[in-house]
Order: structure tokens, then C-alpha cells, then sequence
């Protein structure tokens, strides 16, 4: 009485074949095969001979009778070209519930019984389901998806049966659909695989001529008649042989190129094609200067990154005779870069060096490098070359007496600063409680011809100096900030996580550097304040008691001012900290984009050259306001477990009255304005615990640059 019916009828199978390999997909009312498909009147071996090695199909379409309307059979188109009809025909007599197929008005392919959609769970059952239709021995019909069993109705037909299809099962596997037929017949129909064309690798690279050149190619889904050809090379510089598995390039010339098109070709209406870039090895400088020369340097030396492109990897060898140029490091991304270090030159004549590029590993000589170095010439250096800023730093291990200079232009713009009368050594700290002795950190200032010229002492002493200059009438045109460092400011590239970029290794103005391991730590490794905006430093603490006065200064006093001011009278009085008492903004009108527009660096910013205020980021450790990630120590200062960087417990200048305040507690700058304009971002720590991400404008804080 129970027959289980476990298939999908051809027209399914057909469809679902097409649904997947092919845009025409099967568009049919299948709704006309209105009784079970239970005869195949085609040979069940004509369907198994046209699928041969490396036949498949990829296109199926019902056939309609064009009398009757209704559909009859199916189509099947090969990769071939061949085409087969297969005609389905009905069963007429039968006895029971009629299962099909049918679109909803979803217009999905769903199963059907009696030309209405089965729903189980509420939802048409799609053909890619497979249902379990019995009947029981009352009369029932019942479908089963997935354990879940769902009564349809009472069958009309007395004695009705489900009769088993042509189809006892189907499999699908990776490459191919296997049917069992009801005669146990097996038949295997193959996925279209698509036509397309593989070659093992796109970019050729060879040493010298007459080498040959193996490239191993596959063609998926081609047919018996599938051709490969190579074009697009002009045969006086290669020879190019294919065959069945490979492309054999030998070059005819030392240093030919070409871009060539390797096409598969099916014969039957299918084209796949690849391109394969030969070249021969080679290295070229891509930054060079204008000129015959690659590179040009000042006497006095430095560092110089060359960039290059090359299809090998290389080595960089100084010439034997240019013993001042030491290779750092070679390094091979997207393209390869050399970093080289040379020596200052202390002769009176220029000097030219070479740079050997090699190939790695051999003797094979890619390109040279020609780099200029300029004469050494007497008077003071030139801070400002490599770029201005308004901060310049100088190591406190320099020679007694010696000079600088720099341009007077507006922070790292062109932009002059004015008409100049004189310059001035502003105020000088040496960052603790004494009063420095004047002239002990930058001995003189004087202005000439677009540069002030700083000379330093005869023993020069660490701290900061503010170095100004005046118009006619004594007002402060600019100012610049001179840090003398103990020992070299360094770039922490530890500090990359934290606010994403190498930050240097302590706060802006601090002489060194917090160490983790530092007991206790010194007031010397805090650094100088800044109010947000403003380009010119204020004093730090000179101990670390909760409320404690400012370090010894030489020179301009420090004064307070309870007043709102513009950026006008700020960059003419930096030694006046305006908190505008009761605003908490030293502006009196907003400006927001004083030490940052458009991801750039201002005339405002007070970092060093190459370094900047870094920007606000809440999804980076430094600035997201979380507890979990900071670690404090009594020593004052903090570490954060996305880096090994140390941030010292600087304390501020408070927005409200313009007194230092420590108590263990920090604030570091970003250049982002916060939305109400009178606060910025930031980072507000209070340890143990990150207190807030914003403040206000008119407090004085940190500022730990990053790298531009």
C-alpha cells in the first residue's frame, strides 16, 4: 500500500542544471506536466552517448507541441554544439494524488499535489528540497522535509497508490549529477565546467637570450577541437612554441619586452584569453632628482631613501672609491627602497658617489645610483632645509658656539612671516625647579636676509628656548620653539598602534625620554604644554606635588589672562596664558581647524619637521575611552597593552584658572574640535582610570607628535 517517492523528474533535474551554469534558466509553466512523469520514451542510451569525455551541458530549454501548447520534452544543448531533444510523456492512466511541479506567485519552482504548492512550517516546499510523500493506510497523504511530517489531506482516488518515478535517487556530487533510473540504470551528467583558460604565471622575467621559457597552461571545459595560440610579440625578438601543456618562449635579444595574449579558442563559439608580460631583469631609480643625477645632499649629510622598481630581487654595493655612503637597509614591497646614510662633508669640494644595484645573490650588475653631495661651506646650518616648522630641535651634545639657522615663515608654510627689525631669544628652561642662567640654552638670536640665526652657548646646557622675532614696532611677528634635547628624540615606531603612526618616544618639549624602568620618574620627561590651537609652548611642572609652580625661566615672564583672545594675539603674546575665565575656550571665536585641515599639517601645528599633532581615531587604543587597557604606576607614568610605549602622567594647566595641576593625571591632545567647539578630543586620564576623551580648549596639555 506504502510507496515512497524519493525523485525529482527530469524536467527538475534539466532545470536545476540550467538555474546553475546557464542565464536561461528554465522558463516554463511547469505546471503543464499536469501528471507525473513516469515514462521516458527516448532511449535512456541516447542520453548516456551524448555525454561524452569532456561533453557537457550547457543549456536547457522545454520544448512546447506547438499544437497542444504544452510542454513535451526538452532540449539539451552540448559545449559541442550538438543539440538533443528528449521527449517526457505523460502517463494517462493512473490512479492517485498527481505530484508536480509548479511556479508560485513568488515565482519560485515549488512541489506540488494536484496543482497546489506544499507548505510545511507555513512555506512552499522549492524544488531544491527533498520531499517524502506516502500514504497512509487510512487514505492520507503526508510529506516529510528534514524529519518534519505535515498531513495534506485525504486522497480521493480508492486504492490510490504513489507509484515510483523514473528517478529512485539523485546524487549530487562535485562535478556531476548521477541518476538512478527505476531500472537501476545509472546515468552521470556532467556540471558545465566553465571555459577558461589558466596559465601558471602572468609576469616572465629572463637573464640573457636563448633561454627558454616554460610556461605551463590548462584549459578547463575545452572540447576535442580546442586550439591554443599566442599573439601580441614580434618574432624577430621571441620564438613562441605551444603545446598541449605549455608555452615555450625563447628571447631572441638580451633586453626584449613584449605583452602577450595567450588565447583558447573552443571552436564552438567559446574564447578564454590571458595575458603573460616578458621582460627582461631589470632595476630602475623611479624618484630620481632632475638630471643625470639620481640623489643630491647638503654637506652635511643625512639620509637618503631610494626608490626603485625592479623585477628581481636586488642588493645596493657602494662604489670602492665611495666609502661615505653606508647601505642601512634594502627593502623589497610593491616596489624595493634603499636606505642609505652619508657622511657630512667637511672638504671644500662636492663629491659624487655611485651605487651599485645587483641582482641578489650574483654578480649581475641592474643600474647604478649617482648621488651629489654639496661642498661643505662655513656658516651656520640650515635647520629649516628639509622643511620649516615651529620647532626645531638641536642635541645638547653639539659643539660650543655653534650656529643655526632657519627660515622666518610661517610654521611649515612659505608664507613670511613679515617685515622682521630683529630677533630675540624669548625665555629659556632648563625643565626643573632652577632658574636657568640666561643665555645657557640658545646664546643669541640675530635676523638677516629671510633667517634667524641661533648660536649656542660655549657649554650647552638641555631645555627649551622660545626664540622670536619683531617688527619696527617691537610687536612679535612669530616665534619659534628651540628643544635641546639630553639625548636624541628618537621615533618610537612601538607607538604605531596606539595612534596609527610612529610617534616619537616622549612628550613634545620633555629632554628625555619615560622609561617604564625609571624610579622615580624626573620632571625632566614631561615636556611643555600647549593650549589646543596654539603653536607656542608654556611651562611644565617643576615637581610632582599636587598643585605644584612652574619650572625656573629666563627672560619673558609667564602671565595670566582671564580674557578670550584671537589667534592674532596669541602668536603676539606667547608667553600670555588665555583661559577666558568661565568659557573654558581661550578663542573668541572658534576656529576648528587650527592644527589640522584636511588630514594636513598647519602653520599652527607645534611639532618638529615631519611630525605633527596626531589625529582623533576612537578606535585606537590611545584615544578610545576604556579602563581595561592602561597600566599605572606610582612613579608617574602609564603603559598600555597595545604597545610598549610609555606615556608620562604629565599633569595640565587647568582651563579654569591657569594652575598646574598634577595629582597623577594627564591630558594628550589630538587636533580634532570637539562638535560644541569650545572642547577638543583627547585623552583625559585620571589614574588609575581613562577619565574622559574631550576637554577644553583653554586647558594646557600634552602633545606626543606623529610621524606626518
Amino acid at each position: 500500500m506504502k510507496k515512497i517517492l524519493t525523485s525529482i523528474a527530469m524536467v527538475l533535474l534539466l532545470a536545476g542544471c540550467a538555474k546553475q551554469y546557464d542565464d536561461s534558466a528554465l522558463q516554463t509553466r511547469i505546471a503543464d506536466l499536469e501528471r507525473r512523469v513516469t515514462s521516458l520514451e527516448s532511449s535512456v542510451d541516447a542520453l548516456r552517448s551524448a555525454i561524452g569525455e569532456g561533453v557537457f551541458v550547457v543549456k536547457v530549454q522545454e520544448y512546447v507541441d506547438p499544437d497542444t501548447g504544452k510542454t513535451i520534452g526538452v532540449t539539451v544543448n552540448y559545449n559541442n554544439g550538438d543539440v538533443k531533444y528528449f521527449e517526457i510523456t505523460p502517463k494517462v492512466d493512473y490512479s492517485g494524488p498527481v505530484v508536480s511541479i509548479i511556479t508560485n506567485g513568488a515565482g519560485e519552482l515549488v512541489w506540488a499535489v494536484d496543482g497546489q504548492a506544499v507548505q510545511v512550517g507555513g512555506k512552499d516546499v522549492t524544488v531544491y528540497q527533498t520531499p517524502v510523500f506516502t500514504i497512509d493506510e487510512d487514505g492520507y497523504l503526508w510529506v516529510e522535509i528534514n524529519g518534519e511530517k505535515v498531513k495534506l489531506g485525504q486522497v480521493q482516488n480508492e486504492g490510490a497508490t504513489l507509484v515510483d518515478g523514473i528517478f529512485t535517487d539523485i546524487k549530487v556530487e562535485q562535478d556531476k549529477i548521477v541518476l538512478t533510473l527505476s531500472d537501476d540504470t545509472v546515468v552521470n551528467i556532467p556540471f558545465a565546467t566553465a571555459f577558461k583558460l589558466s596559465i601558471e604565471t602572468d609576469d616572465v622575467v629572463y637573464e640573457k637570450r636563448g633561454e627558454a621559457i616554460e610556461v605551463p597552461y590548462q584549459v578547463s571545459g575545452k572540447t576535442e577541437k580546442t586550439v591554443v595560440d599566442v599573439t601580441g610579440y614580434d618574432p624577430n625578438y621571441f620564438d613562441v612554441e605551444v603545446t598541449a601543456e605549455k608555452i615555450i618562449i625563447t628571447p631572441l635579444t638580451a633586453e626584449s619586452a613584449a605583452v602577450m595574449s595567450v588565447i583558447a579558442d573552443s571552436k564552438v563559439g567559446l574564447v578564454s584569453v590571458a595575458k603573460l608580460c616578458v621582460n627582461f631583469e631589470t632595476a630602475t631609480v623611479i624618484d630620481p632628482e632632475t638630471g643625470w643625477v639620481d640623489y643630491v645632499i647638503s654637506s652635511d649629510g643625512g639620509s637618503i631613501v631610494a626608490n626603485m622598481i625592479s623585477n628581481v630581487e636586488i642588493e645596493a654595493v657602494p662604489d670602492d672609491e665611495t666609502d661615505w655612503i653606508t647601505i642601512v637597509e634594502t627593502k623589497a614591497m610593491n616596489a624595493h627602497t634603499i636606505t642609505m646614510t652619508v657622511a657630512a662633508n667637511t672638504e671644500t669640494d662636492s663629491r659624487m658617489g655611485y651605487i651599485n644595484v645587483f641582482k641578489k645573490g650574483t654578480e649581475k650588475h641592474l643600474e647604478t645610483l649617482y648621488i651629489y653631495q654639496e661642498a661643505f661651506v662655513e656658516g651656520p646650518k640650515d635647520l629649516s632645509k628639509d622643511g620649516a616648522a615651529n620647532c626645531y630641535i638641536i642635541p645638547a651634545t653639539v659643539d660650543g658656539g655653534s650656529q643655526f639657522k632657519f627660515k622666518t615663515v610661517k610654521g611649515n608654510s612659505t608664507e613670511s612671516v613679515g617685515t622682521v627689525a630683529k630677533a630675540e631669544v624669548f625665555w629659556e628652561t632648563w625643565g626643573t625647579a632652577d632658574e636657568p642662567t640666561k643665555g645657557s640654552v640658545v646664546a643669541a638670536a640675530s635676523y638677516a636676509d629671510g633667517y634667524v640665526t641661533i648660536t649656542m652657548p660655549e657649554t650647552p646646557h638641555t631645555g627649551n628656548a622660545v626664540v622670536a622675532v619683531r617688527d619696527a614696532s617691537d610687536v612679535i611677528l612669530w616665534s619659534w620653539h628651540i628643544w635641546v634635547p639630553a639625548n636624541e628624540v628618537a621615533a618610537d615606531p612601538a607607538g604605531d598602534s596606539m595612534v596609527g603612526g610612529t610617534i616619537l618616544d616622549r612628550n613634545l618639549g620633555a629632554l628625555i625620554a619615560p622609561t617604564a624602568s625609571e624610579t622615580p620618574l624626573t620632571v625632566e620627561a614631561l615636556g611643555l604644554y600647549y593650549q589646543w590651537g596654539r603653536k607656542d609652548p608654556f611651562l611644565g611642572p617643576k615637581d610632582f606635588s599636587d598643585y605644584p609652580s612652574k619650572v625656573g625661566v629666563a627672560g619673558a615672564a609667564f602671565t595670566k589672562d582671564a580674557n578670550q583672545r584671537t589667534v592674532e594675539y596669541g602668536i603676539a603674546n606667547p608667553n600670555v596664558y588665555s583661559y577666558g575665565a568661565g568659557s573654558c575656550d581661550w578663542l573668541t571665536d572658534p576656529v576648528a581647524d587650527l592644527w589640522d585641515k584636511d588630514g594636513k599639517k598647519t602653520i599652527y601645528d607645534p611639532c618638529p619637521v615631519g611630525y605633527k599633532v596626531p589625529q582623533y581615531d576612537n578606535a585606537l587604543p590611545m584615544w578610545k575611552k576604556t579602563n581595561d587597557n592602561w597600566t599605572f604606576s606610582d612613579n608617574f607614568w602609564m603603559t598600555n597593552s597595545a604597545s610598549t610605549s610609555v606615556f608620562a602622567l604629565a599633569g595640565y594647566i587647568d582651563d579654569g584658572n591657569g594652575s598646574v595641576v598634577m595629582k597623577k593625571r594627564t591630558f594628550y591632545w589630538s587636533s580634532k574640535e570637539y562638535t560644541d567647539h569650545i572642547r577638543a578630543y583627547g585623552a583625559d586620564v585620571r589614574a588609575p582610570s581613562y577619565n574622559g576623551e574631550k576637554t577644553y580648549k583653554a586647558r594646557g596639555a600634552s602633545v606626543r607628535c606623529v610621524a606626518e
